[in-house]
């Protein structure tokens, strides 16, 4: 039987403090993340944190505990995650944030959310799977003659970008322009970075860039309405008074970068995960029928959102200590995802693992709106590179990870065949 606790590594911090800010600083390996998942679970499984950076929060990294945490209705999430980032809470940056669905409690919550799930419900999502088929393959008929891409920025990057934008209505020649403000974004989102006055000068002017790209299209999509989420959001408005056009384009704004980029990281990282398997990527090339059982699998073994943070709306008692009022409690998504306790020898890669219910997308209120999204995208990429290319190879001396924790992804993953 597999061990239900993984075993302190002396190599590694034993003071649970120390374990934090090691996870949190920039320069960590890649290779450490995992143990020191497994040594903060180990010492420390709920923590209090002293890290005044971080917000003195509590920490979690059990399964048990992290959904307990993402469906206390007494832990919310608000605008103080976007506070959590740094710089000018009243800046352009910050106050288009804070208009976003996911730093917003219920009711308000509740509502944009019931605006937008039409967009991606199973239905919907489902009809665009020959789509997503067909641009795969054709991504693949473009490389296979060439013996060689980075399967990070030539495959996973524009498969689930040419999907958000037919979802919203973006076309796919103003994707370069947006796409610049997308990575300065996605560099101010990590809680374990520092925010420089240059740092914070980049990222208004990314958010600027970004809200008048929306602005511009909700008026075109107001003169003349198309079959896109846009368009409906601009058509509910006319009867949701409390919907703004600055609502609009931060929804816009949310949608655009989780649907892309988070899942642009679960496809290279799932890829990457079997490579690094190559007996798991011989038992799905031989039996596709396991490819969504090996979905959820890929999401549990190495996900992209790394972790959330609630804020307690009053004294809420767990574990015979008290969350303060006011406390920030951070779920490691990652290391609840490799709870021995949950899941049985958790570092091995297993395509046929039953009943894998991993935090990847979280849970409650606030479940990733575009999971089946997510979903179908890994399915038909990972699918199709598994049975097209199955002489596929990767660099791992190449392979780049991005130093963010909470949006951990890669940058490059040469592959050849």
């Amino acid at each position: 039987m597999a061990a239900r606790t993984i075993p302190i590594d002396e190599t590694l911090p034993q003071d649970p403090d120390e374990i934090v800010a090691r996870l949190f600083a920039p320069d960590r390996p890649t290779s450490e993340l995992v143990p020191l998942y497994h040594q903060l679970r180990t010492i420390a499984p709920v923590h209090h944190s002293e890290l005044d950076r971080l917000g003195r929060p509590w920490i979690v990294t059990r399964h048990a505990d992290a959904a307990w945490v993402a469906r206390e209705p007494r832990l919310i999430k608000d605008e103080r995650l976007v506070d959590q980032l740094g710089g000018d809470p009243d800046g352009f940056f910050a106050r288009t944030m804070k208009r976003m669905m996911n730093f917003i409690p219920p009711p308000r919550h509740t509502r944009l959310r019931h605006l937008v799930n039409p967009g991606f419900s199973k239905g919907t999502v489902e009809r665009l799977r020959p789509g997503v088929h067909a641009h795969v393959h054709r991504l693949i008929d473009e490389f296979l003659p060439r013996g060689e891409m980075d399967l990070v920025r030539d495959f996973a990057y524009p498969i689930p970008l040419a999907m958000i934008c037919e979802l919203l209505g973006v076309p796919l020649e103003d994707t370069p322009r947006i796409e610049a403000f997308s990575q300065e974004v996605i560099e101010s989102v990590d809680e374990g970075g520092i925010v420089t006055p240059a740092l914070e000068e980049r990222r208004d002017d990314a958010m600027r860039g970004f809200s008048d790209y929306f602005q511009a299209l909700i008026d075109a999509r107001r003169a003349q309405p198309r079959e896109d989420l846009i368009s409906r959001l601009v058509a509910v408005q006319r009867e949701a008074r409390d919907l703004e056009d600055e609502d609009i384009i931060a929804t816009s704004i949310l949608l655009f970068q989780a649907g892309h980029d988070t899942t642009m990281s679960l496809i290279s990282k799932g890829m990457l995960a079997l490579l690094r398997h190559p007996d798991q990527l011989e038992k799905l090339r031989t039996r596709p029928e396991l490819m969504e059982n090996a979905t959820e699998e890929l999401l549990r073994y190495d996900t992209s959102v790394q972790l959330s943070i609630n804020y307690a709306d009053d004294d809420v008692a767990y574990h015979d200590r008290t969350i303060r009022k006011g406390d920030p409690v951070i779920i490691l998504r990652g290391a609840a995802n490799r709870d021995p306790e949950r899941f049985p020898d958790p570092d091995r890669l297993d395509i046929e693992r039953p009943d894998i219910e991993h935090h990847s997308f979280g849970l409650g209120a606030h479940f990733c709106l575009g999971a089946s999204l997510a979903r179908l995208e890994i399915q038909e990429a990972v699918g199709a590179l598994s049975t097209r290319i199955p002489g596929m190879k990767v660099d791992l001396e190449r392979v780049v990870y991005r130093p963010s924790l909470h949006l951990h992804g890669l940058e490059a993953m040469p592959v050849s065949w």
